[in-house]
């Protein structure tokens, strides 16, 4: 009998080596699990119309930042575009009712005309939803209970971005990260999920910004590192315990990082743009100890994004560029299976659910291609306003933010 069971447990590794949403799973944080983007166990219907919603709810303000789900509740942020003023609002993942909404004052200040007040996502756990946003000088974060009571909040230090803020905060055990890489005072810190207390903070070299979401990865010897991105430093793996550097490659973004790590398939990727310029894309095999080095596994050059995270399946990588054009790769080597066009602008990211990838257009469509080797193009779909948000897949069901509302599109029956 322990023989089938260890059996199935190694069957179960096989099938599913890397971070992803189960159907029941909490979508904690900017791309769900890890940022993977990736919800397994659940499937959605390719096409549909508003009548094929549970529900759709108008939303108090204007953001571009993803809804985030623990349990029966959704969290968002929308930004008040006159006063610069932030809100968190908690829904009720069921039926849409909203529950509270706490607001944050800030101030007018300069943002890119595709950025909005409220561009960052929240992080959640099973006691707090922890958010940031700008004012016109200073990074700010906060942690407030499922309930909406304020437990606590910081000012992180001084920030300077070309186009307005935009980084999302993660949950590692119990710290948040904060990466704040910038024109001015850029560091990466960790805050203590229950009082706000900094564990550490590490200062880094300023001159680019960097909008990247702090990812984890899970070294061969058991450890875990915290990767990060920037123009300056290039991609490093930092140890949750004190901030310290264990393994760090240089000279990986020529440009700015907009794109969030990926962590898949055993690799680390990472790019980087700035309009049409400087795009890159480099997986990187971490060494599997501190003091190791950090090595090139490959690189991609045609059709790349700026903005867009990719995400893989356990042997597929799906890249989608910011000008509608989609490829895929053998995740392992790089090589290209196929590229297509399929319109549109993208300042969202890609998710799969089940066997497909689901991307929303800056105009409101979401486009639903086959995860799949060939290339199927299975749906075009209007939402109505403009979005650049990412999907996210949370108890079973599939939830779609536009600047003003959030639908909720149901599991295929």
């Amino acid at each position: 009998m322990r023989h089938w069971q260890e059996l199935l447990v190694l069957l179960a590794v096989a099938v599913c080596p890397f971070d992803s949403a189960q159907a029941d799973e909490n979508w904690s944080r900017f791309r769900g699990p890890n940022g993977s983007g990736l919800a397994a166990g659940v499937s959605f219907p390719a096409t549909w119309t508003a009548d094929d919603y549970k529900w759709k709810v108008p939303l108090p303000g204007k953001g571009h930042s993803s809804p985030v789900g623990w349990g029966d509740r959704l969290f968002v942020t929308t930004g008040d575009q006159e006063s610069g003023e932030l809100a968190l609002v908690a829904l009720d993942a069921k039926s849409g009712k909203s529950l509270w909404e706490v607001r944050f004052k800030s101030a007018p200040h300069h943002l890119h005309a595709a950025n909005s007040y409220a561009s960052s996502t929240p992080a959640v756990d099973a006691a707090r939803v922890y958010i940031t946003w700008a004012s016109p000088d200073s990074l700010k974060i906060a942690a407030l209970s499922h309930d909406g009571e304020k437990a606590w909040q910081r000012e992180l230090g001084s920030l300077e971005y070309k186009h307005g803020f935009g980084g999302s905060p993660a949950v590692v055990d119990d710290l948040v990260i904060v990466a704040n890489d910038n024109l001015s005072e850029s560091f990466v810190t960790a805050l203590d999920a229950v009082t706000g207390e900094p564990r550490w903070r590490r200062e880094r070299t300023a001159g680019t910004e960097s909008y990247a979401t702090p990812a984890v990865w899970h070294a061969d010897n058991g450890t875990t590192q915290i990767v990060v991105h920037s123009t300056e430093e290039g991609m490093a793996g930092l140890a949750p315990a004190d901030g310290s550097t264990v393994w760090q490659l240089g000279d990986v973004f020529p440009v700015r990082c907009v794109s969030s790590p990926l962590v898949a398939g055993g690799l680390v990727f990472g790019g980087s743009g700035e309009g049409g310029n400087g795009k890159s894309f480099t997986a990187v095999k971490p060494p599997a100890s501190a003091g190791g080095e950090a090595t090139v596994a490959y690189r991609l050059s045609k059709s790349l994004p700026q903005v867009p995270t990719p995400v893989a399946t356990v042997d597929l990588l799906f890249v989608w560029s910011d000008r509608g054009v989609v490829s895929c790769y053998d995740l392992a080597t790089g090589k290209q299976h196929w590229m297509e066009r399929v319109g549109g602008n993208y300042y969202g990211s890609p998710v799969i659910a089940g066997d497909k990838l689901y991307c929303i257009a800056a105009d409101g469509e979401a486009v639903v291609l086959a995860a799949e080797k060939e290339y199927k193009l299975l749906g075009r779909n209007e939402l109505g306003e403009a979005s650049h948000a990412t999907p996210i897949v949370h108890g079973g069901k599939m939830f779609l933010r536009t600047e003003t509302a959030l639908i909720c599109l149901p599991a295929s029956k």
